[in-house]
C-alpha cells in the first residue's frame, strides 16, 4: 500500500491530525472518494492493524469467530455495516479501537456518534501539489517495473477522474503508449470495433472511436474553431454540428 502523500497545505493538516491519532487511542473515521487515499492515511494511523472489510466483519461478529479483545483495527466500508447494534455491542465487550474508512457521510447516527474525529480527504483536483508529487512517484514506478527510461511529463497522459486510481493507470497507460505503433493501435481498433458490431448502423454507431480523439487532439494542438476546421478539412458548420454531437465525451 502507498504511503499518504501530503503536500499540499490541506493535506499537511490531515496528516497532523493522523500523528495525534498515532497517540490518543480514540475512534475516527477517514472520509473521501475512490482514490483518496483513505487506506494509506488509515495505515498511517494504525501501521500494525488489520483492515476489515465491514461486510465480511459482521459476518464474522455474527459468527462468532473472530477473537479479538482490546485491539485497535481499521474498517473499510463502515457504511456497509446493517446490523449496528451488534457490531456496537462486539466493539464495547471486547474494548476495540476503530480507525472507519467510508466515501459517504450519509451513516447511521450510532455509529456516528462512536468517533471523536472526522478526517475528510479531498479529491486530488483540489491537491495539485500532492498529485505533482504522485505523478513523479507513479512516473517512477512505472519505469522500473515496466524497465522503461522515464518518459518526460510532458508526454505523461493525466487522468485524476478517479483520483489515484485512473491517475496510476493513466500513467501506466503513458509508458505503454511508447511502445506502441500504428499497427497496435489499429489492431485494438479492429478488436474493439469486432466486440461492439451489431444492428444496421454500426458506422454511426461506432464512428466516434476515431472522431473524438480527431476532435480533442485538434481542440487541444489548434485551440480555436476556425483553425481547427482549417486543419481538419471541415467546413465550421459540420465542425460546431460534430463538437455539439460529442460535447459530453470531449
Amino acid at each position: 500500500m502507498q504511503e499518504y502523500i501530503a503536500k499540499d497545505s490541506i493535506s499537511k493538516e490531515i496528516l497532523n491530525s493522523a500523528k495525534l491519532l498515532q497517540a490518543v487511542e480514540v475512534n475516527a473515521l477517514i472520509l473521501g472518494e475512490n482514490g483518496v487515499g483513505k487506506k494509506s492515511l488509515a495505515k498511517y494511523i494504525l501501521p500494525r492493524s488489520e483492515i476489515y472489510e465491514a461486510k465480511n466483519l459482521q459476518k464474522d461478529i455474527a459468527d462468532e469467530v473472530l477473537i479479538l479483545q482490546n485491539e485497535a483495527i481499521i474498517v473499510d466500508k463502515i457504511n456497509e455495516i446493517t446490523n449496528i447494534d451488534l457490531f456496537l455491542k462486539w466493539i464495547d465487550e471486547n474494548s476495540i479501537r476503530v480507525i472507519a474508512i467510508s466515501q459517504t457521510e450519509n451513516l447511521n447516527q450510532k455509529i456516528k456518534d462512536i468517533f471523536s474525529i472526522n478526517l475528510e480527504i479531498p479529491n486530488l483536483s483540489k491537491r495539485e501539489e500532492d498529485t505533482k508529487a504522485l505523478i513523479n512517484k507513479f512516473s517512477q514506478e512505472a519505469s522500473s517495473i515496466l524497465d522503461m527510461p522515464l518518459i518526460p511529463q510532458s508526454k505523461l497522459i493525466i487522468n485524476i477522474s478517479n483520483n489515484t486510481h485512473s491517475l496510476r493507470k493513466s500513467i501506466y497507460f503513458s509508458y505503454l503508449f511508447e511502445t506502441i505503433g500504428e499497427h497496435e493501435i489499429l489492431m485494438f481498433l479492429e478488436k474493439y470495433i469486432s466486440e461492439n458490431l451489431s444492428g444496421d448502423n454500426s458506422y454511426k454507431d461506432l464512428s466516434y472511436i476515431f472522431e473524438v480523439p480527431l476532435l480533442k487532439a485538434s481542440t487541444k494542438k489548434y485551440k480555436s474553431q476556425v483553425q481547427v476546421a482549417k486543419h481538419l478539412g471541415l467546413n465550421r458548420i459540420t465542425l460546431r454540428k460534430k463538437l455539439e454531437i460529442y460535447k459530453d465525451l470531449l
